[in-house]
């Protein structure tokens, strides 16, 4: 491929050879035989293979969404000449990357890095890279490419909450959560006396006989507090960019809350990747979780009411949305929040958070926890 330079070189060879021609110069028509004989060497050298062997590594094959993939490419000449400049070319995910290499010395070897940026969530291939080279006249440039490729998976990003605090009040500092129950598999704790509403299953006759006075066996639950995360998917309310920056602040959240000693689940409103009702226990699960999630349409639309068929008592509930969220309704309840995350996100009734990206959600979180 011609260069700027290469084809001005081109055009000026035309038009002496032209005017030589027309005028009957031979000297116009030698220096236009000339301007070609160069064009042609240096087509020639570029398109030659580089001395140096190239090989790939790259630095990490898991990288979060927005943070570059580190590459590093060595060049290996082991030849008795020196290798020509280069330039290594790269792509993932419609992103490209151009990396300078300097001439290699005969028998031996360097290496340079380079960076390929991400955008969104998935698994995408890296390469195959090219090896561009320019003439020493730079009228001519040549690529070859290398059959090389490896995968990387680009999963959400997670941000760093400084504390469980926030106005959404669903994430608890403690590990156990004990609270008052009638269910006799619970913890026994102690006697009291009945009151009207009691469970009659509770009384407990030895005692009662005893005392001469109704007595109920108080419980208690011991168990760790459950906290879901529920990630709208619908495309129709936000676009691609709200719903990556959604998907941030789901990952982050359910992150933080595993961190803090909860049992945490994960769900989606897309049908294909629904989630499971189960606990996650490893940042891991969570990011493999909603890394192919992607926008859904009303076709593959689940309402937020089908995740909880058999009620939320036992969770705290936040479901993340777009600016236009969120897809379905759910009932009013205490343990139940939503937040709105893209462009133009606004509060609302049933709204405990609007912002209109990660960074913003992380920045209000963390100032309702100095706040308090």
């Amino acid at each position: 491929m011609l260069t700027k330079s290469g084809l001005g070189a081109v055009l000026a060879a035309i038009t002496l050879g032209v005017l030589g021609w027309w005028w009957k110069y031979e000297e116009l028509v030698v220096a236009a035989a000339g301007i070609v004989a160069l064009v042609l060497m240096a087509t020639w050298v570029s398109q030659r293979p580089l001395r140096a062997n190239v090989t790939r590594r790259i630095g990490a094959v898991r990288v979060p969404r927005g943070d570059p993939i580190n590459v590093t490419y060595r060049l290996r000449n082991t030849t008795r000449f020196r290798s020509g400049r280069a330039t290594i070319i790269d792509r993932c995910d419609g992103q490209e990357s151009r990396v300078a290499a300097d001439p290699v010395a005969a028998n031996s070897e360097v290496s340079v890095t380079g960076t390929i940026p991400t955008r969104r969530r998935g698994v995408f291939d890296v390469g195959p890279f090219e090896i561009e080279r320019i003439d020493p006249f730079w009228l001519t440039v040549g690529s070859r490419s290398d059959s090389d490729v490896a995968s990387v998976i680009v999963h959400p990003k997670i941000y760093d909450l400084l504390g469980p605090q926030g106005a959404v009040r669903v994430i608890e500092n403690e590990s156990v959560l004990r609270r008052a129950t009638t269910d006799p598999m619970s913890g026994f704790v102690s006697m009291r006396e009945y009151v009207a509403g009691d469970d009659p299953r509770m009384i407990h006759w030895p005692t009662t006989a005893r005392t001469g006075t109704l007595m109920v066996r108080e419980h208690v639950e011991v168990r760790r507090p459950e906290f879901t995360v529920v990630l709208d998917t619908s495309d129709a309310v936000g676009s691609a960019d709200d719903f990556e920056e959604a998907v941030d602040v789901a990952a982050t959240l359910a992150v933080h809350a595993i961190g803090s000693g909860l049992d945490v689940v994960v769900r989606t409103t897309d049908r294909d990747h629904a989630g499971r009702p189960t606990p996650l226990v490893t940042e891991s699960m969570v990011l493999d979780l909603l890394t192919p999630v992607q926008l859904t349409p009303n076709a593959r639309l689940l309402s937020v009411g089908s995740l909880f068929v058999s009620g939320f008592d036992r969770t705290s509930v936040v479901m993340v949305t777009g600016p236009a969220g969120p897809s379905s309704q759910f009932a009013s309840s205490e343990r139940m929040s939503a937040v709105r995350i893209g462009e133009g996100a606004q509060a609302a009734p049933g709204v405990a958070l609007a912002a209109s990206d990660a960074p913003e959600f992380v920045r209000l979180w963390q100032s309702w926890g100095s706040a308090d």
